[in-house]
């Protein structure tokens, strides 16, 4: 395999795979409960995830809050 055909490679197999990260990303925003595709259902708990999701954000929130506490950002700390 000469070097041209190794560029198309790495950037076809990326690009796809990139492709496939972004599809599923976007299933798993939509929050549909049920989804039919090519003979295959899916059928899932969204109220679960959107819980899930919003206790992470919380914690995300609740950690960013401590973190701003312990370490203030104000110029009469700096003091050399």
């Amino acid at each position: 395999m000469d070097s041209e055909d190794q560029i198309f490679w790495t950037f076809f197999i990326t690009t796809m795979c990139g492709f496939i990260i972004t599809i599923t990303r976007q299933m798993y925003k939509s929050k549909c409960s049920k989804v039919s595709l090519c003979g295959i259902t899916i059928e899932r708990d969204v109220q679960a995830e959107i819980e899930l999701d919003e206790q992470t954000i919380h914690q995300q929130q609740s950690t960013n809050d401590l973190e701003n506490i312990k370490s203030p950002t104000s110029p009469r700390n700096n003091h050399v």
